[in-house]
């Protein structure tokens, strides 16, 4: 039986359109595979890396409460209530990912690579269920007074969390590599779908091609885009933006992705340009924490410094606007690299002067007046060097600026918190402390001392610093004396200075006097015995009572 031309050119279309619907289906059939994988990554792997992140948070921040707890003895029913809450808000976070794996599984088409996650994910809950009873353990030890038992306990507490976090970020790098495989899938679906073409007729060949290109190409080329993306976000870069070419589940997938970088990017920035007007890590805490944005404040025992540009209203005088500002700003500059350096947190810039604090969660409970006396030495170091760079800004007119600092240091109970209305609030503290701070800046120029710390102060720093006494005063504002030191960078020589204010305390005026005539003589440049000297010559004209305390009492700040 011989064919026709009829019938061979329509025995080749049947063939070609045989050809072609074997192409097109299964083209259709490898698209609906990559589709089911995206669609996995969208509607399971996304909100399964989510629920994994808020599981992170909650612990972190289950430990967190629960160091505050044992370490700071912060006892507070709201504290305990709030670490069960976390723990009740982890678990159901574990249930809800549970659910996740429940519904792929129950899915037409099941991703076998999401199911690899299961273990990985089994695993932080073991761990975690291991933490959360330590912290139950150590909860009970710590409520019944055993601290034997407690403080043996303690220490995996820290090692449990750290295995915690070690879980999950072996099932983060887990998550990227089923996100990598399924763009690998996706090329090797790829070339086989090309080499089958190959093998058909010449139009078959090109028409599947074409319809392969079309859809693989464009799927497989937004994966990588977006895993590009993904890539650079984790190393840093905040500038990043995945261009949204479908409207498909990659198209949504791009889009939430480019809106996560927006928040990230606008995080970073407000960090950045807030951190210039307040301590960074007051700006982070109030942008991770927002509760911590209430009005209100804590009762803690802190450390604050002021420091005062000695002689500024008659420098003020000689020297133009612009010039004073950069000699302020210089001054500044050296200042605040002294108290940075030493982890303080510079609260305000008043005038000419610098206020700063120390204290938690900026720097250890232990360690907050040695951190602000060692800022206070340091910042006499960089005085000279702001002294270097003022010739070097001003040129002659430095000769005619002749200046020095002043520094005050307290410690004692403070409030610490945010302090304002409800329109406008400052994360700062207050308290006699505070004052007392301001006070011993200006009674520096009475002795002709630069730093002049509290006696609490002193107390605290102990063996840390060196110091001489000073005086046993009571500044304007303020009813109980208050003992005095001078901050030294160095210990101090025998010296009979001491000799002379027990003398000088007890009215032995003569023989204060003979030893404060001494240590002039040892040292001329000391300016401290000269004003016992004089406070003497005028007490002997002025008796004090015989019930003297030999405090000096100062009417003026």
């Amino acid at each position: 039986m011989h064919l026709n031309i009829a019938q061979k050119i329509f025995g080749i279309a049947v063939v070609v359109l045989a050809l072609m619907a074997m192409v097109a289906v299964y083209s259709i059939r490898l698209t609906a595979e990559i589709s089911d994988e995206l669609d996995a990554l969208a509607d399971r792997q996304l909100p399964l890396s989510n629920t994994i992140g808020r599981i992170n948070v909650r612990i972190l921040e289950q430990g967190i409460l629960l160091q505050q707890l044992f370490v700071l003895h912060d006892e507070g029913p709201e504290s305990i209530a709030r670490i069960k809450a976390l723990g009740d808000e982890v678990n159901a976070d574990f249930a809800r990912a549970k659910i996740l794996f429940e519904e792929e599984e129950h899915s037409d088409h099941p991703v076998q690579s999401i199911f690899t996650l299961e273990e990985s994910l089994a695993n932080v809950e073991n761990e975690y269920r291991q933490f959360e009873q330590h912290g139950l353990d150590l909860l009970a030890l710590h409520a019944k007074g055993d601290t034997g038992a407690f403080m043996a306990l303690l220490p995996d507490l820290n090692r449990q969390q750290n295995t915690i976090d070690e879980e999950i970020a072996n099932l983060h790098i887990h998550m990227e590599n089923v996100a990598y495989e399924a763009v690998k899938l996706a090329d090797e679906n790829e070339e086989f779908l090309l080499y089958f073409n190959a093998s058909m007729t010449s139009l078959a060949a090109v028409l599947g091609l074409w319809f392969a290109s079309a859809v693989t190409l464009l799927l497989a080329r937004n994966i990588r885009a977006l895993v590009r993306g993904t890539e650079q976000v984790e190393g840093g870069s905040l500038d990043t933006e995945v261009p949204v070419a479908t409207r498909d589940e990659i198209g949504k997938l791009t889009a939430s992705f480019n809106k996560m970088v927006v928040g990230l990017r606008l995080k970073e920035r407000i960090k950045d340009t807030f951190g210039k007007y307040m301590d960074p890590r007051i700006v982070t805490n109030l942008l991770e924490s927002p509760e911590l944005t209430r009005l209100g404040g804590d009762r803690r025992e802190m450390t604050v410094m002021f420091i005062d540009l000695k002689d500024y209203t008659s420098i003020s005088e000689k020297l133009p606007a612009p010039d004073l500002v950069r000699m302020i700003n210089v001054f500044f500059g050296h200042m605040v690299d002294a108290i940075s350096a030493n982890s303080g947190v510079i609260n305000d810039f008043q005038g000419d002067a610098v206020m700063a604090y120390w204290g938690p969660p900026f720097s250890h409970q232990d360690e907050h007046a040695t951190l602000a006396c060692k800022a206070a030495l340091a910042a006499l170091e960089n005085f000279e060097k702001f002294r270097d760079d003022l010739r070097t800004e001003l040129g002659a007119q430095a000769d005619d600026v002749d200046t020095n600092l002043r520094i005050g240091i307290s410690s004692g109970e403070m409030v610490v918190g945010n302090i304002g209305s409800t329109e406008m609030r400052k994360f700062s503290v207050i308290g006699d402390p505070v004052n007392l701070g301001a006070r011993l800046e200006g009674a520096n120029k009475n002795y002709g001392t630069r730093v002049m710390i509290s006696e609490r102060t002193r107390d605290l720093a102990g063996a840390d610093i060196h110091v001489r006494e000073l005086d046993l005063i009571r500044v304007k504002g303020k009813a109980e004396p208050t003992r005095v030191f001078e901050l030294l960078s160095e210990e101090p020589r025998t010296s009979r200075l001491q000799a002379g204010l027990a003398a000088y305390r007890n009215q032995e005026w003569e023989a204060a006097a003979r030893e404060f005539e001494t240590c002039r003589v040892d040292d001329p440049a000391d300016p401290v015995p000269n004003v016992f000297l004089e406070r003497i010559a005028y007490l002997n004209t002025h008796r004090p009572s015989p019930d003297w305390d030999g405090v000096w009492v100062f009417e003026t700040k």
